[in-house]
């Protein structure tokens, strides 16, 4: 038995080295490498681009020098829209065959594509190197050239490239960018219908146009161009993506429809047709596309298509069954940073904003260059009341891609919130150079430039958007709000009608609407106005907010104070209506109620700074010191750039003699604040306490150059001055203060200084 065992062993032994040899000689590298090439060729014409990528990438593995199956890898690359590895497999291609220049050209081009300029201008100097006369490869240069912002160049490498061929189509609609680029728009219109002109039936010239008239403001011209371009081609996909969004973007989205559903026989497009139809607002729809994609066997489309679902779930008011099913999502792939953020936004939504800051946090932990996840980290912040934190998140998106324009209006948003109106228009500017036809570039632009003081040049900002699109409901609510800076009250209020008419339930022109009335004394009808809307939405909590500030105009303080109660009885999460019941009370020096609300108001918003700095200012008007420092310390640990907290605190640890402490703050502070009077007057104070008299006049002249009417800051001066014995100096800025109307116990204590420096000026004589 033995000995039979280990003969059939020793014959399976002897088969397998005779299969191996078998396969051995049968696997000659070249051979198998013809049949890989040849297997994804008919893949390839079966329109079975994946299956061909991979049978391409088996002769590679057969003959890793061997440039054909990189190029057509690089094709099937392309067919699937996959740029980046099409771009990596022409490259190869080039390297490994120098003399190949389409594979130079294409790499190029990707490169181009992509945005990589100097890139794409390397790879069509290669060319150059080795053929000084190709046409192509001075186009490709022109199109690098003016991409780096050297139009003058790009234009004249490209008029090299016509010299040589001037029937180049390419070259003419290169020298047609590149002249648009340098500001010549009626040479460009030239170079564009020159080579429609040159070539008709080319799809490619027709497209190049489409976009030139689409950049000029034609969008008549750039359809006609895109529809004669889908006579000549009625399935390329670029066409009928460019034809979809110039629809969605000239408020035509019927129109765009067809084109959506022309791109759905692919999985992206699927997934557009969906975004499309939820952006429509026909979820069903949207469903109805997703439906089979959630099943789909790719488990990456899949989730893509859940992710949509239970956004549109999410929407539609089913947040419990959205909430499950993404944190299924979650808890299915460790590093689904798409489900992540997506929560996050959802709990800024719903007021957790710290519980956001956490998720984001976890995809930063693995991704710290994710822009999205550092954009969700700012928004949290900014919810939270951490305007610092807000502003590195939003910084770090912009280093990451200094193209995010969402990312600059919201730094802008944030420097608004510091108090720090140059800061947000700077970067408001930023983003509307980024987007010039942008209306929320427009709108937070307009918004800095009132904060600054310049209400004409923001009219005349939006003046030039309103132009070209003369119904946008944002840009006419801005312009109703310059108006109303402007004490401009018949063209605020037409402002705000025609937002009105473009978007009747809009709130913000709403408000507008009513703040105009109420400013031209019009009460009444601001009453009557939003009487009106409360029958068409007679649950809004917004409406009956502004039903109270009309009753407030009408100083009818009772009833809006049960109007506000009402609001927080029905709508606990609306933190508006705490907010001005405090204010109401604080007005009528009922700070016991006042204090109510705003401790009403932190449990309900996770203990906001800037609430905890209010209730910490209650705490000092009414005397209680002890917990007024405690809430501006509790302000601080939520958020440490809290400038009015940091101030106050200052103030109370100068005043227990805590001066080292008290300086640090008000250092903080006056940074915060960005050198508000406020600040400086409190910094100048801990400098005399500190005995430091020359820093304290320093920063009380600042406080003074700021507000020259404040009389407590010229008071605080005279202080300093006698403090360093400049008697003239002090009495000069004790009586000044005393001018002003300085009041109560200063005014007496102020009196009481200049006696004193009077008799000490007498003994001294």
């Amino acid at each position: 038995m033995i000995m039979i065992g280990c003969a059939w062993r020793r014959m399976a032994v002897c088969a397998a080295i005779i299969s191996l040899g078998a396969t051995a000689c049968s696997r000659d590298p070249q051979a198998a490498a013809a049949k890989a090439v040849a297997s994804g060729d008919r893949y390839m014409a079966a329109r079975e681009f994946n299956a061909a990528a991979i049978e391409y990438g088996r002769a590679i593995q057969s003959r890793p020098d061997w440039p054909e199956p990189h190029v057509k890898r690089a094709r099937a690359y392309l067919a699937l829209n996959d740029g980046a590895k099409a771009y990596a497999a022409l490259a190869r291609a080039a390297d490994l065959d120098p003399s190949n220049v389409d594979a130079h050209l294409q790499a190029g081009t990707l490169a181009l594509m992509g945005g990589e300029f100097e890139t794409a201008r390397s790879w069509a100097e290669r060319v150059l190197t080795r053929d000084p006369q190709n046409a192509a490869a001075h186009t490709l240069a022109g199109e690098a050239l003016a991409g780096l912002g050297q139009p003058a160049d790009a234009v004249h490498q490209i008029e090299e490239a016509l010299a040589l061929d001037p029937s180049s189509v390419p070259a003419w609609t290169a020298l047609g960018a590149a002249r648009l680029r340098s500001g010549s728009s009626d040479k460009a219109r030239d170079a564009f219908e020159r080579a429609v002109a040159l070539a008709p039936t080319s799809v490619d010239a027709r497209l190049a146009l489409a976009q030139y008239h689409w950049a000029t403001g034609a969008a008549d011209r750039a359809e006609a161009a895109l529809r004669a371009a889908l006579t000549i081609d009625p399935h390329h996909r670029l066409v009928h993506r460019a034809l979809a969004l110039l629809y969605l973007t000239t408020k035509r989205a019927a129109d765009a429809e067809p084109h959506f559903k022309a791109l759905a026989d692919r999985p992206e497009g699927a997934l557009a047709l969906a975004d499309y139809y939820t952006a429509i607002r026909r979820p069903d729809a949207a469903l109805a596309v997703l439906a089979p994609l959630r099943r789909n066997s790719d488990k990456s489309l899949a989730r893509a298509a859940q992710l949509r679902a239970a956004a549109i779930d999410y929407d539609a008011g089913r947040t419990a069954e959205a909430y499950r099913e993404v944190d299924a999502l979650i808890g299915g792939r460790a590093d689904d940073e798409a489900a992540r953020l997506l929560k996050a936004r959802w709990l800024i939504a719903d007021g957790d904003p710290l519980q956001a800051g956490r998720y984001a946090a976890d995809v930063l932990k693995t991704n710290q260059q994710s822009a999205p996840a550092q954009y969700t980290a700012g928004l949290a912040a900014f919810a939270s009341g951490n305007l610092q934190e807000a502003e590195s998140a939003f910084r770090q998106v912009v280093a990451i891609n200094p193209r995010a324009a969402a990312a600059e209006l919201q730094l802008a948003r944030v420097h608004l919130a510091q108090g720090d109106p140059s800061g947000a228009l700077k970067a408001s500017e930023r983003a509307a150079n980024l987007q010039p036809d942008d209306g929320a570039a427009a709108v937070w632009l307009a918004r800095s430039l009132r904060a600054n003081g310049d209400l004409s040049r923001a009219r005349t900002e939006l003046s030039t958007r309103l132009a070209k699109q003369p119904h946008s409901a944002a840009l006419n609510v801005e312009m109703g709000w310059v108006a109303l800076d402007r004490q401009e009250i018949p063209a605020a209020r037409k402002a705000f009608e025609t937002a009105l008419r473009a978007e009747p339930r809009l709130y913000d022109a709403q408000a507008g609407l009513v703040a105009a009335d109420i400013a031209s004394g019009s009460v009444a009808h601001a009453r009557t106005l939003v009487d009106g809307w409360l029958r068409e939405s007679p649950t809004s909590a917004p409406l009956h907010v502004l039903l109270a500030k009309i009753q407030v105009a009408a100083r009818d303080t009772d009833a809006a104070e049960r109007t506000l109660r009402d609001v927080a009885a029905s709508n606990p999460s609306h933190l508006e209506a705490y907010e001005l019941l405090g204010q109401l009370y604080v007005a009528q020096g009922k700070l016991d109620r006042a204090l109510t609300e705003y401790q009403a108001l932190s449990t309900r918003q996770t203990a906001n700074a800037g609430t905890l700095t209010m209730i910490g200012m209650i705490n000092a008007a009414q005397g209680d010191t002890a917990t007024a420092r405690a809430k501006y310390e509790q302000a601080l640990a939520k958020n440490p750039s809290a400038g009015v907290a940091a101030n106050n605190l200052a103030w109370l640890y100068a005043e227990g003699g805590r001066l080292d402490e008290a300086l640090a703050l008000a250092t903080e502070a006056q940074s915060a604040l960005h050198n508000r009077p406020e600040a400086e007057d409190t910094l100048g104070w801990v400098y005399l306490k500190r005995g430091e008299s020359r820093s304290a006049i320093a920063a009380f002249e600042r406080a003074i150059a700021a507000a020259p009417q404040k009389s407590t800051y010229h008071y605080h001066l005279g202080l300093a001055h006698a403090q360093e014995t400049n008697t003239t100096a002090a009495v000069s800025s004790l009586q000044r203060a005393l001018t002003l109307g300085l009041s109560g116990a200063d005014a007496a204590a102020a009196k009481a200084a200049i006696q004193d420096l009077a008799t000490k000026s007498g003994d001294q004589r």
